[in-house]
């Protein structure tokens, strides 16, 4: 571990950690809970979600007007994210200000009203929200195939939950997932840009070691199931997503996937770009990507097109993965999409809040720190033949699952006539 970036831990044991960045002239704080929609009930699905908003909505010491402006005068600014996995909230601001920033941030997390008036409105932000995500076809798909590939498990249904759970909580149930969850050992603190190491521990042994422990998890991994599936829409254009079970977070062979992604399915220069946005002008976006939680993990290709063209396309991308794996990698292929990724995670983190959020997953996904540096070595020591090894394991015909958002008729003669797909 390199000097800048330290795990260090408050007396309670809550872990701390720190990157500092010399010539940075901001910081950024963030307290991440190892609690996200995968740990809801089925009736209180989107709570996770809910509480996330409602942390916003004020403190005994701050209304949530005072709140915003009393950040916005320090020169930052302040979210929250919830995932299947983390909730998180986050603030920036200004070095010079940063004292009073993160005493903001520790009121928000420990002490919210969570008053019944408040859920009454933003109940309705959090529905409007939902209500977007399902009439916008290119992020709606990838819930759709999570509940195609992991079916009735919480990883199969979105962050949000769903329209008719929302509208069921109340403020009640808020203070019990609150309470319940919002405590160590699920929680860490992280903290970068210009900072003071030993106050940002100070700070957090101050403001959370008097919290009560609350009970580890138990997660039950889900069982990816290969099937096809049609989700009927009425407009023309299909949206289609291919995937197959992957590797979890913490698995070695992780950057080797995210390279065998990257030369399949990343930038322009990659197989599926050229193979088939470029030679066929069927498909304006057609891109592979994946996901990793803690136990489990998916490689995906993502692409939108005409209905009528959409069993020719995943055609073509079975070709395309069957010559990957007869053929394995071209010249200059594997250099290529290393410094493509290289080159995207230097970029990324260039501030101090992208770090922040680095750390803070990374350490919630696997237990490690790790520095870009580090993550650039291991990706540097992935030769061809790791990459067609995880071909040959991961891209299996047999455990392929396909999530159609399309006009139903067309998709589902489509999807019977894929039976003889094959690499």
């Amino acid at each position: 571990m390199s000097d800048e970036i330290k795990l260090l831990h408050t007396p309670a044991g809550i872990p701390v950690i720190t990157e500092s960045i010399s010539h940075s002239h901001s910081a950024s704080a963030a307290v991440y809970f190892g609690t996200g929609s995968r740990d809801e009930t089925d009736k209180k699905a989107g709570i996770a979600h809910l509480l996330e908003h409602m942390m916003f909505k004020g403190t005994p010491r701050r209304s949530s007007k005072d709140i915003a402006e009393e950040i916005e005068a320090a020169g930052g600014e302040h979210n929250g994210y919830t995932t299947y996995e983390v909730t998180c909230y986050h603030i920036s601001s200004l070095d010079e200000t940063f004292r009073s920033s993160v005493d903001i941030l520790s009121d928000m997390v420990k002490n919210p009203l969570l008053k019944q008036s408040d859920l009454d409105t933003e109940r309705n932000v959090v529905i409007q929200e939902i209500r977007m995500m399902e009439n916008d076809p290119d992020d709606y798909i990838h819930t759709l195939f999570s509940q195609t590939i992991w079916g009735e498990h919480p990883l199969g249904r979105s962050e949000a939950g769903f329209v008719e759970t929302v509208k069921a909580l109340n403020a009640e149930d808020l203070q019990d997932f609150f309470t319940t969850n919002y405590r160590p050992p699920r929680m860490t603190v992280v903290a970068t840009g210009s900072i003071d190491e030993e106050a940002i521990v100070d700070w957090a042994a101050t403001n959370f070691d008097d919290l009560t422990a609350g009970k580890e998890k138990e997660r039950q991994p889900p069982v990816p199931q290969a099937q096809f599936m049609v989700y009927p829409k009425k407009d023309p254009q299909a949206y289609v997503c291919m995937g197959f079970p992957a590797l979890k977070s913490a698995d070695p062979a992780r950057p080797a996937q995210r390279l065998l992604s990257a030369i399949f399915g990343a930038g322009m220069s990659s197989r599926l770009f050229q193979e088939i946005r470029e030679k066929t002008g069927m498909v304006y976006e057609i891109y592979a990507s994946g996901t990793a939680y803690t136990d489990c993990g998916t490689l995906d290709v993502l692409f939108n097109t005409d209905v009528k063209k959409q069993e020719e396309i995943i055609r073509l991308v079975a070709a395309e993965i069957k010559k990957l794996k007869e053929e394995g990698l071209r010249d200059g292929e594997l250099a290529r999409a290393k410094h493509l990724m290289k080159g995207a995670y230097v970029r990324r983190f260039e501030s101090s809040e992208a770090r922040m959020i680095r750390l803070g997953e990374s350490y919630m996904a696997t237990g490690k720190v790790s520095t870009i540096d580090e993550l650039l070595e291991k990706m540097d020591a992935v030769t061809e033949e790791d990459i067609a090894r995880l071909a040959e394991e991961l891209l299996v015909r047999s455990k392929l699952s396909i999530a159609v958002h399309a006009p139903e008729k067309e998709s589902k003669k489509a999807v019977k006539n894929l039976a003889d797909l094959d690499f």
